[in-house]
């Protein structure tokens, strides 16, 4: 099994939006969800070891500005 390395490194500075923002949220205007973004520093990466990861993706910590840690999928990630 090869291991791919992530795409992003502890200490990048980064921006990110939840795919699913509107389904798991109580906010339904479409104009707060084009722009919302949370802005944040990638603090720990999680990466499949077993092969039970979701959807085998590797899955971030951002310490976003707000104060808060949230986790994003690496599609939900770009580089600030």
């Amino acid at each position: 099994m090869t291991t791919e390395l992530p795409k992003y490194k502890i200490g990048d500075f980064v921006k990110c939006a939840y795919d699913f923002y509107d389904f798991y949220s109580y906010l339904y205007d479409e104009e707060d969800y084009v722009h919302f973004r949370f802005y944040g520093v990638v603090t720990d990466i999680s990466q499949d070891e077993e092969g039970l990861s979701f959807l085998t993706e590797t899955v971030y910590h951002v310490y976003c500005l707000d104060g808060l840690h949230r986790f994003f999928l690496e599609d939900e990630i770009e580089m600030a």
